[in-house]
């Protein structure tokens, strides 16, 4: 007889342990399922580059539950795919590849990355340390000698590759296998060639070494993080094993300092690009590209300004070109929630020189910007109607772009526009999330990887007027069933939201309430993509009905909407939520608001300690995963853009600090939390146990062996059923 989990509490000093225990249930659960093929997403071609003669389709590909990648090519003209490259049985990742991994959210294995010449003829391939190259076409796959290769990037014509080991720069050349290390010094707090945590935990700066176009120089970072906080991590699992040291710029702290230095591929002295360090210690981004300038984008440290130069190479002199400012923070990109991957880098010159191609907030809403060589605008390429997401392609020839765009902010689609403005002609455009690719040095093709509002899924290879010319092979699972996802416009702000119900639901009766939760910066809830709400359906049919609502603070939607959070992370974001899920209440009478939970992660783990505490008129149970709790312990670049500097702002870190409200606790709290978290880090739950402990509140605690991360499918799962269980027993 199959026997099923059970969970028990164990409650010792006014404090409730909570623990998963007994064996798996013999079928597979809804939440197993999902965990096993990560919401069914395992086996569908990823990171897709459409090659530079518009022939063919390059991608990785895992199987349906296993996340180990492969390099596939797909044939346009012969519907055929080949398999170019499997990943080894084995892998060892050094403590810096790990922490590279987390910081860009890479939970996959095999074959994780690759790039392509300029011309299409070579592949670098990375998994792990070791790099490999294959030519097209037809070409068999070569080792590039050495191991311990961090951050590869292959130079723009192949015949090199840029790569970091020991924290300094080299290059190895292709051809004879020979290796010049270009940088020296390095050491744990001295690093050359690598991103920052900063830029790439919180800027989307995942480069730390950029090639020139001709692939006889390259720009590197060098970041100095001997004066950044120490913070340890240790293994509890291996308590002999001595702990892992970061450098964790808390807010208020010293960040890295950094330079930026031009050298020559074979080596020799380094040119530093001078800038005032002092006003603009960020860079968020560095881009060379072909037939361009060499520019910066650079921020101040409380991010309310973004700055563009432009760079003399030979000698490291800067130009000022255009500078936006905000009162409350910039933000670097349109932030949306689900990113438009194959967006180019911006600035982006014209390939004479003549002017370059911008976005900004200026009239509320994202915009299309092309400007003068000195910076200063002609003219919005596209319209506040068309809310721009990200620049796919530019076609100076024809005077035309492909852009990524929202104008319904539940979607996104992919639109043809006329550098002169005012014309636009949609490419890929039905209801849903279109997350489309260009190749460089050709428009004719896009991949499309489209989440449609009927529930499909699929990754498409289209023409420029939308035309589908090939499906790309998946190996994907299907859903048994797509959530059947109700969309609406609630409350007197009309608050985008969403309700999934129980699939088997009973006239008449009332259920439940569980608001899944994020609430806060950089990331949107409500989307028309169904799938994207797979485990929400697997909680709600455990007899729950599940909300979700966008107030105000988050994107896609205009700029006083988002930034109205400014030094206040909790007090308006908790007021939404309670007012859309009261006006849901209004409109379902199936929904039984006396029993009303709310779960969420890291941001929304957060929000749900702060809802569970401060309203428990409203909220009965709250599960709280990775919360931050004392936003002073968080990271510079993302706390200080909200809530400033803690000493001029201390009423802010306040007002946004859970243990202000923690001796309050009235109502059932489940805390989950990964011991080894090296973003949101334990001491946030530390300290928030710790100050429930001295008030005599108990508590339920459920520890995670990892990280931010979930990567392992039965922990994913058990978490999962951990959460649904807590509520049930709380909410029933």
């Amino acid at each position: 007889m199959a026997q099923k989990s059970t969970l028990k509490r164990v409650v010792l000093t006014g404090t409730a342990f909570l623990f998963v225990i007994g064996p798996a249930r013999a079928a597979e659960t809804c939440f197993q399922a999902l965990a096993q093929t990560r919401g069914y997403s395992l086996g569908a071609p990823v990171h897709t580059i459409p090659t530079p003669d518009g022939r063919s389709v390059l991608y990785l590909r895992s199987g349906p539950r296993d996340t180990h990648l492969g390099l596939y090519q797909y044939q346009l003209q012969s519907h055929a795919e080949h398999a170019l490259a499997q990943p080894a049985a084995a892998e060892h990742l050094s403590v810096e590849e790990k922490a590279r991994r987390e910081r860009a959210r890479m939970t996959m294995t095999g074959i994780t990355d690759f790039a392509l010449s300029d011309d299409g003829s070579r592949i670098l391939v990375s998994q792990a340390d070791q790099l490999s190259t294959i030519d097209l076409p037809g070409g068999g796959q070569k080792a590039v000698p050495g191991s311990g290769w961090i951050a590869p990037r292959l130079a723009p014509d192949g015949s090199a590759v840029a790569v970091v080991r020991d924290n300094d720069l080299h290059v190895v050349e292709l051809a004879s296998g020979q290796d010049t290390q270009l940088t020296k010094g390095a050491s744990t707090t001295l690093t050359h060639g690598l991103a920052e945590f900063a830029a790439a935990e919180e800027l989307e700066r995942a480069d730390g070494t950029w090639w020139a176009p001709d692939g006889q120089h390259l720009v590197y970072e060098e970041a100095d993080t001997s004066g950044v906080e120490k913070h340890f991590i240790a293994d509890p699992e291996h308590p002999s094993v001595a702990p892992v040291e970061f450098r964790y710029p808390r807010a208020g702290t010293a960040n890295a300092k950094l330079r930026l230095g031009i050298i020559p591929r074979a080596g020799g002295k380094t040119v530093w690009i001078d800038w005032d360090h002092a006003a603009f210690p960020y860079v968020a981004d560095v881009i060379w590209r072909k037939d361009g300038k060499l520019s910066l984008v650079l921020l101040p440290r409380l991010q309310t300004a973004v700055a563009v130069f432009s760079v003399d190479p030979a000698t490291g002199k800067t130009t000022r070109l255009l500078t936006d400012t905000d009162a409350a923070w910039i933000n670097l990109h349109p932030q949306y929630g689900l990113g438009l991957s194959g967006a180019k880098a911006l600035p982006y010159w014209l390939p004479d020189g003549s002017g370059f191609l911008w976005a900004a907030e200026r009239a509320g809403k994202w915009q299309l910007e092309l400007r003068h060589a000195d910076g200063s605008l002609d003219h919005a390429v596209t319209p506040p109607s068309l809310p721009f997401l990200g620049l796919l392609d530019v076609d100076a020839a024809h005077g035309t772009a492909i852009v990524g765009a929202n104008p319904d902010r539940l979607g996104a689609g992919v639109y043809s526009v006329t550098l002169a403005g005012g014309q636009s002609t949609p490419v890929a455009a039905a209801a849903g999330i279109h997350d489309a690719v260009m190749g460089e040095n050709q428009h004719a093709i896009l991949v499309d990887r489209f989440a449609g509002a009927d529930g499909s899924s699929n990754v498409r290879v289209i023409d420029g007027s939308g035309k589908q010319l090939a499906a790309l092979p998946s190996k994907a699972e299907t859903p048994p069933a797509i959530p059947d996802v109700k969309y609406m416009t609630v409350g007197k702000l009309g608050l985008d939201a969403l309700v999934i119900e129980p699939r088997q639901m009973a006239a008449g009766k009332k259920y439940p309430v569980v608001l899944s939760v994020y609430a806060g910066p950089t990331v949107k809830v409500v989307l028309r993509a169904p799938r994207a709400y797979l485990e929400d359906q697997c909680l709600a049919d455990e007899g729950f009905i599940v909300v979700s609502v966008d107030g105000r603070g988050t994107p896609g939607r205009d700029r006083d909407f988002e930034r109205a959070t400014k030094f206040d992370l909790i007090d308006l974001p908790l007021q939404d939520q309670v007012d859309g899920l009261q006006a849901l209440g209004q409109l379902l009478p199936a929904m039984d608001m006396g029993r009303v939970g709310v779960t969420g992660w890291s941001f929304g783990g957060y929000f749900t300690a702060m809802a569970t505490i401060r309203r428990p008129d409203i909220f009965r149970a709250g599960v709280a995963g990775a919360p931050v709790v004392d936003f002073a312990d968080y990271d510079t670049a993302y706390t200080e853009r909200y809530l400033g500097l803690p000493h001029d702002h201390e009423a802010a870190y306040k007002v946004s600090n859970v243990l202000t409200y923690a001796a309050g606790l009235a109502r059932p709290l489940l805390i989950m939390h990964g011991l080894t978290d090296d973003n949101v880090y334990f001491e946030n739950t530390v300290k928030l146990t710790q100050a429930l402990i001295a008030a005599g509140k108990p508590y339920n605690l459920l520890l995670l062996p990892g990280t931010h991360l979930l990567p392992d499918p039965l922990l994913r799962a058990r978490v999962s059923e951990a959460r649904a269980g807590f509520l049930k027993e709380q909410l029933k």
